[in-house]
């Protein structure tokens, strides 16, 4: 099966091994990877994580931990075929039917609705093809343009979390939002 999303803007696939140069633009940069669970990284670590992603070759959602890793691909325009960032899911439980989603963008084409059109684009899709009753976004408080955009999607914030995780050395406090499927409308 290949997984192949596509918005006005966008397409929204699996990561490929040539996808690495515009990786590495966003994935080692400092305020981009600050509140991102990875480091900054150097080509090879940017390298190792595609061929895992590619390796695992995961495009559902069915047993707890699947997850999908997809880039956002500039469809057209003076930036045809750039990477410009990326959504990430995984199954926290099959049995209550709940992913979660995060979502990264490059520094250069962040505030210009691509996240958000993304990542409307990829639950629509979760919703409608795998076995899922809820999806949540954990962000740090730190983040509020994630909180804008969880929002901007139809999230609600369910509750904050106190030191809700040890992130990098430090305690963080954590917002967590949710969607229902029947909430949902793409």
């Amino acid at each position: 099966m290949t997984l192949r999303i596509e918005t006005e803007r966008l397409i929204i696939r699996p990561m490929a091994l040539s996808d690495e140069d515009d990786l590495l633009e966003y994935q080692s940069h400092p305020e981009i990877v600050r509140y991102i669970p990875w480091p900054e990284r150097t080509r090879e670590q940017v390298r190792s994580g595609i061929e895992k992603v590619v390796e695992t070759g995961k495009y559902e959602l069915l047993e707890d931990n699947d997850y999908l890793v997809l880039v956002w691909e500039v469809k057209s325009g003076p930036h045809q075929g750039k990477i410009i960032g990326q959504s990430n899911m995984r199954l926290r439980s099959a049995t209550d039917q709940c992913s979660d989603i995060g979502w990264v963008t490059h520094q250069s084409f962040q505030r210009q609705g691509y996240a958000l059109e993304a990542t409307r684009a990829l639950l629509a899709y979760a919703f409608s093809h795998f076995p899922l009753h809820r999806i949540i976004a954990d962000i740090d408080t730190r983040v509020p343009e994630s909180a804008a955009l969880a929002e901007k999607l139809g999230m609600r914030l369910e509750g904050t979390f106190k030191d809700g995780e040890f992130f990098k050395g430090s305690w963080c406090d954590m917002w967590l939002y949710a969607i229902l499927k029947s909430e949902f409308h793409a």
